[in-house]
């Protein structure tokens, strides 16, 4: 992720992490109605105690987004706030997506303190690191410093952050239920008479790709980096279990929920097939295999289309939910949705705040979360930065980005609770009640709430993984044949104890199932 303030293109998906046909079998659940926190919480609720009585302590917060020119002005800024609040000042460390997983795995693995961290079921693995001892435990620190950041969450969506029973991230409450599907920019899909609205297949895509690539030399025709995996489990019909990238996902509508290896499925193979043959075209970069981060290609609106998308519904305006791709690239774009939305662990675990193990102030963090989930003043700080510098504000919950003002990390899904966001000029005024209702009344993955232990696979899961990060990314990307190099990485799968997971993920989920009586 997340994804109007998802996990969309992971950016997401920014899966983000992720995450995402449909459904005879799923159940809708009924409407939850919690309140969620609004500009009108009180954002001094995060402790009873007086500021005047904390010592004073220092926070460090590592989280994605690109580097930001005017980032000291916005920490300073944001330490005045938290030193009369909770008597706190925050270290902001914000990397981009091609270091900031790295350098996390460095940190947890080497011990070394911090407080806070972004992470997510498709980046700065959640539930890894939970299993492993990375992140505190927090039922018992929200209870007591954080009430609303609590409240603000329905309660069926905590319990996708839950690992053994406990909660080891504060869900960033975003849109949690989507489905997946395609986005096309508005100006290229007119001028070459795309009919965007009639497309229920990924592969449909292909006229529009093939019009670009032959009529606009200045565009890349389909978006793609390492951060993401185009094959999304809930575009083909699958929930994973974990890690949405390790072995061992089940269908959604297998009564059933057998276990199967996703990479052996004829969806995959079928999906890694048509990719490589729009590589051999041209539709994606010739180095897409390495390309780490597009942030900077999506400011100068250099792809015509993204996909999987995740979205709420279609755009006829157009809306764009596509991780708020018009107000990042200044171009309109057209959203068609093809599955139907769902809430799924890996969506709804898509964006959480982690507080370290290592973390010396786990209380005071905890108050800084429940600052970044109530306080508006908090949140849109960090998300726009400072009135009249970097936004000017055009109406009581809305405001227009300073265009070059050195502060645009474009990730409100990273700052906790999006109810509380002001939004963009250009998003439509109705959308945060829309995708907060939406999150509540969707269809739920039957696997919703189960959360896989990788303890007595942690060898086979470091190993796997070690086989994913060498083959994954020149399959997704299309640059690989996969009759030549598929059956090579189920094989390489298989001998690193792929099948050894999937027979651990079987009899945890059946477990689950039986005790849930689902």
């Amino acid at each position: 992720m997340k994804k109007r303030r998802s996990i969309r293109s992971k950016w997401v998906s920014l899966a983000l992490v992720g995450a995402f046909s449909i459904t005879a079998l799923l159940s809708g659940c009924g409407a939850d109605k919690q309140n969620t926190p609004s500009p009108t919480s009180d954002p001094n609720a995060a402790t009873s105690e007086s500021p005047d009585s904390l010592a004073p302590v220092e926070l460090s917060y590592y989280y994605v987004a690109p580097p930001q020119k005017n980032q000291q002005a916005i920490e300073d800024a944001l330490n005045v706030i938290t030193k009369e609040k909770i008597n706190a000042t925050v270290k902001l460390n914000a990397l981009d997506f091609g270091n900031y997983e790295q350098k996390m795995t460095v940190m947890i693995a080497s011990g070394e303190k911090f407080d806070l961290a972004f992470t997510a079921s498709w980046f700065n693995n959640y539930f890894a690191n939970a299993a492993k001892g990375a992140f505190l435990p927090l039922d018992d620190l929200m209870d007591q410093y954080a009430p609303l950041t609590k409240s603000g969450v329905p309660a069926k969506i905590w319990e996708a952050a839950r690992v053994n029973g406990n909660i080891y991230g504060v869900i960033n409450y975003q849109t949690m239920a989507a489905g997946q599907g395609i986005s096309v920019q508005k100006e290229l899909a007119d001028k070459y008479n795309f009919d965007w609205k009639s497309v229920t297949k990924q592969s449909d895509l292909e006229v529009y790709l093939e019009a670009v690539k032959n009529g606009e030399p200045n565009k890349v025709p389909l978006e793609y980096s390492t951060a993401s995996d185009l094959f999304n489990l809930n575009m083909h019909g699958f929930d994973g279990i974990g890690d949405a990238k390790s072995p061992g996902v089940i269908s959604l509508v297998d009564s059933d929920l057998k276990v199967v290896n996703q990479y052996e499925s004829e969806e995959y193979k079928g999906f890694i097939t048509m990719l490589h043959d729009w590589y051999e075209k041209g539709y994606l970069r010739k180095d897409a295999a390495t390309v780490k981060d597009v942030s900077s290609d999506r400011k100068v609106a250099k792809y015509a289309a993204v996909m999987p998308a995740g979205l709420d519904y279609d755009s006829t305006s157009p809306y764009d939910a596509q991780g708020k791709l018009k107000s990042i690239t200044s171009v309109e774009w057209y959203d068609k949705l093809i599955t139907k939305p769902i809430v799924t662990t890996s969506l709804a675990s898509a964006t959480l705040t982690a507080i370290s193990k290592t973390s010396e102030n786990p209380e005071r963090a905890m108050m800084f979360i429940e600052l970044l989930n109530s306080d508006p003043e908090v949140s849109n700080l960090l998300n726009y930065g400072i009135e009249d510098v970097n936004y000017k504000k055009v109406g009581e919950n809305k405001i227009e980005q300073i265009k070059d003002s050195g502060y645009d990390p474009v990730v409100p899904w990273v700052f906790g609770n999006n109810m509380i966001v002001w939004q963009n000029q250009n998003e439509e005024q109705n959308m945060t009640t829309v995708w907060d209702e939406l999150n509540k009344t969707a269809d739920v993955s039957p696997i919703l709430g189960f959360t896989f232990d990788v303890e007595p696979v942690k060898s086979e899961i470091a190993q796997t993984q070690a086989v994913i990060d060498q083959y994954l990314a020149a399959l997704s990307s299309g640059t690989a044949d996969p009759e030549k190099v598929l059956p090579e990485f189920v094989a390489k799968l298989k001998t690193a104890g792929s099948e050894k997971i999937i027979a651990e993920k079987q009899k945890q989920l059946d477990a689950w199932r039986q005790v849930n009586g689902k």
